[in-house]
């Protein structure tokens, strides 16, 4: 929900803890920030399917970090 909103540096935490990768994280402050906020809402989705629940972000990241080791050689690049 729109309550759950992570920011990018969260989001490439959570890709950095999926991948299991140990070095070290580096932010280029000299770039902008981008664009501040957007807000996304599932109102529609849940007026279509009100009992719908959505996977934990760091399970989420989790599960597609695997699938993308698991098939690295046959995904696009």
């Amino acid at each position: 929900g729109e309550e759950d909103e992570v920011s990018i540096k969260e989001a490439a935490e959570a890709v950095v803890k999926g991948m299991n990768f140990q070095g070290e994280v580096k932010y280029d402050l000299a770039r902008a920030d981008g664009q501040f906020k957007k807000t996304a809402s599932n109102k529609k989705l849940r007026s279509y399917l009100p009992d719908f629940k959505f996977t934990p972000l760091d399970e989420a990241i989790k599960f597609t970090c695997d699938w993308f080791e698991a098939n690295y050689e046959n995904a696009r690049k």
